[in-house]
C-alpha cells in the first residue's frame, strides 16, 4: 500500500481523494471461532468520494498470541436523481482473511451484497427504503460454510439543527434478514445520533435483535459510540468504542472493541460544492442551492427564469437545493419560505439590493456551456 501511495501522482490523488489510515485496536468476543482477543495496528489506504468507497488494510499483531490479519472492502451506489427522489443500487463486496497463532489456524471469507434502493425528501425527512440479498462464504483451518440472506432496511434522517459551525442529525434503521435456503429469519430496530462543533464530529447508536432465536440479553443489544477531530484539510484523528450484537451474517457472538485512528489525505481536497448559490453544470445544467438553516421547511426559488413563479426545492444532504435547465443570459433570484417571505443570504454571490428594500442575486449562464 505504501508503494501504491508512492507512485501514485499527485494529480490523481488530488482528483480522487486517496487517504492513508493509521489504526490501532483490540476487539474481545464472547464466543469467538479463533482468538479470544486480538490487539493489532492496522495500515490502510482508502479511496472516498462522495458514495464510492474502496479500502484495504493489513494488521500486524502487537502480542504473540494476537491475529494478522488483512481485509479489502468496496461499495458504490449506481442511482439517479429527479427532484426529491432517487432509485438505484447499492453495491458492496469484502474480502478478509487472518491467521491464529495460538492454534495455527489460518481462515479467509468473501461477502458481496447487491441491494435495490429508492429515497424520497419529505421536507427535512430523508426516508430510504433498500432490499436486496447479501452472500458470505467463510473458511476456518478445515471448516467452511455459506450464508445466503434476503436483507430489506428502512432508514429515516432528519436534520433537528443545521447551523455554521453547529449540527445535530437524528436517524433510525428498521432491518430484517431471512434465509434464502434455510428457514430463519431476524428483525433488527436501531437509533442514532451525531453532532458537529467546528472541526469535531462526535455520534452514538443503539440497536436491538427483536426475534434472535435462542439469542440472550448480552447478544441482542448492540452499542457504540465516537469521536472524530479535523486538524487540518488533510489530517484528521477518530477513537471510538462499540458493543457489537451478534451478527447473523457472519454468525458472530457480541463483540466489544475499541480503536484510535489517523487519517492523512494524500492529495488537496476537492473544493467543496457552494453552500449557498449557483453551481454550472454541463448541458446548461445549473444547480441553485441554500443551507437547511436558511429555512425550516422546504423553500422556493424564483426568478427570471420562472416569470418569479416559485419553484420548488428539495434537501439534499445539508442543502435545500433544485436543478433547472436554463439557456445562457442573465437571471435574477431570489429564494421563498413556505409563509411567503422572500430572501437571499449574504454569502450568495451576485447578491445586491434590489431596490425595494429586499435582496435579489444574479445568475449568469455563459454562451457555448456545454
Amino acid at each position: 500500500m505504501l508503494l501504491v501511495a508512492g507512485v501514485l501522482p499527485a494529480h490523481e490523488a488530488r482528483a480522487q481523494g486517496w487517504s492513508l489510515d493509521l489504526q490501532t485496536a483490540r476487539a474481545s468476543f464472547g464466543a469467538p471461532p479463533l482468538n479470544s482477543t486480538s490487539t493489532n495496528a492496522a495500515l490502510g489506504l482508502r479511496y472516498s468520494r462522495d458514495r464510492r468507497l474502496v479500502s484495504g488494510a493489513l494488521a500486524a499483531p502487537l502480542g504473540s498470541d494476537d491475529l494478522t490479519w488483512g481485509a479489502v472492502t468496496g461499495q458504490d451506489r449506481l442511482a439517479l436523481r429527479r427532484g426529491r427522489f432517487e432509485a438505484g443500487l447499492d453495491l458492496s463486496g469484502m474480502a478478509h482473511a487472518q491467521r491464529d497463532p495460538s492454534t495455527e489456524q489460518a481462515g479467509a471469507g468473501l461477502r458481496a451484497e447487491a441491494l435495490s434502493v429508492a429515497s424520497a425528501s419529505i421536507g427535512n425527512l430523508v426516508a430510504e427504503l433498500r432490499g436486496g440479498g447479501s452472500w458470505y462464504q467463510g473458511r476456518i483451518g478445515e471448516e467452511s460454510w455459506s450464508r445466503n440472506l434476503l436483507l430489506s432496511d428502512l432508514s429515516l434522517t432528519v436534520p433537528v439543527s443545521q447551523r455554521p459551525g453547529r449540527s445535530l442529525h437524528l436517524g433510525s434503521e428498521l432491518r430484517h434478514l431471512r434465509g434464502f435456503e434455510v428457514e430463519e429469519s431476524y428483525s433488527w430496530l436501531g437509533g442514532s445520533a451525531s453532532a458537529g462543533l467546528g472541526r469535531t464530529t462526535g455520534w452514538v447508536s443503539a440497536g436491538r435483535w427483536l426475534d434472535l432465536p435462542g439469542g440472550d440479553e448480552a447478544s441482542t443489544t448492540g452499542l457504540g459510540g465516537g469521536v472524530s477531530v479535523a486538524f487540518s484539510a488533510r489530517m484528521s484523528a477518530s477513537a471510538q468504542l462499540r458493543r457489537e450484537a451478534f451478527d447473523p451474517v457472519f454468525l458472530s457472538t457480541d463483540r466489544t472493541s475499541w480503536g484510535v485512528a489517523f487519517s492523512y489525505r494524500l492529495g488537496s481536497p476537492p473544493p467543496p460544492a457552494p453552500s449557498a448559490g449557483v453551481e454550472m453544470r454541463n448541458q446548461s445544467r445549473v444547480t441553485i442551492r441554500v443551507p437547511l438553516s436558511e429555512s425550516g421547511a422546504p423553500p422556493s426559488v424564483a426568478g427570471d427564469f420562472s416569470d418569479w413563479q416559485p419553484v420548488p426545492m428539495h434537501r439534499n444532504g445539508s442543502r435545500w437545493e433544485v436543478t433547472l435547465q436554463l439557456s445562457p443570459g442573465l437571471y435574477h433570484y431570489a429564494f421563498r419560505t413556505p409563509d411567503g417571505g422572500w430572501f437571499v443570504p449574504e454569502d450568495v454571490p451576485g447578491r445586491r439590493d434590489d431596490g425595494m428594500g429586499g435582496w435579489v442575486a444574479t445568475l449568469v449562464v455563459p454562451e457555448g456551456t456545454r
